[in-house]
């Protein structure tokens, strides 16, 4: 990645299936790829870790002038939308060099001005793998006639 020039940050929410909002900490309009990013005041914050075991979590907060934010996460349902993070070098708005990380919205606080969204890595529940078989030829201690004693389920 190039070392020279100023850095920004672009943020592309997923909204729905066919809407994605773009975003950029960038002090002006700024087009990067082909795609215009809006300037939102926003900071982002640090990786938080946790001993609990929860997730790795970083926080972005912007601002919510008027209740911009909270009506724009109320009307959507922002809630586990997958949020994209790329650092760009502003001086190269056409390399399509950059660092980014995807992540998912966890939770959402608003107060009259700030909206703090809570971003954590996006984390498939609904993984299965391959049917395990259980018979002699893999388990050679399983007794015949095992079925008779044993309920197993897939």
């Amino acid at each position: 990645m190039e070392t020279n020039g100023a850095w920004c940050i672009l943020v592309e929410l997923e909204v729905n299936a066919n809407t994605t909002a773009y975003m950029t900490t960038h002090p002006e309009t700024f087009t990067w790829a082909n795609r215009v990013y809006r300037p939102i005041p926003m900071q982002i914050g640090t990786e938080t870790i946790n001993s609990d075991g929860s997730l790795p979590s970083l926080n972005v907060d912007c601002s919510n002038v008027g209740g911009e934010a909270f009506r724009f996460a109320k009307d959507n349902d922002l809630s586990l939308n997958d949020v994209m993070l790329r650092m760009v070098n502003t001086t190269l708005t056409t390399s399509g060099a950059d660092a980014r990380c995807k992540l998912q919205i966890t939770g959402m606080f608003f107060n009259e001005e700030v909206a703090r969204f809570n971003l954590a890595l996006p984390i498939n529940t609904e993984i299965s793998g391959p049917k395990r078989v259980y018979d002699r030829s893999t388990f050679k201690s399983i007794p015949f006639g095992y079925k008779g004693y044993a309920i197993i389920t897939h």
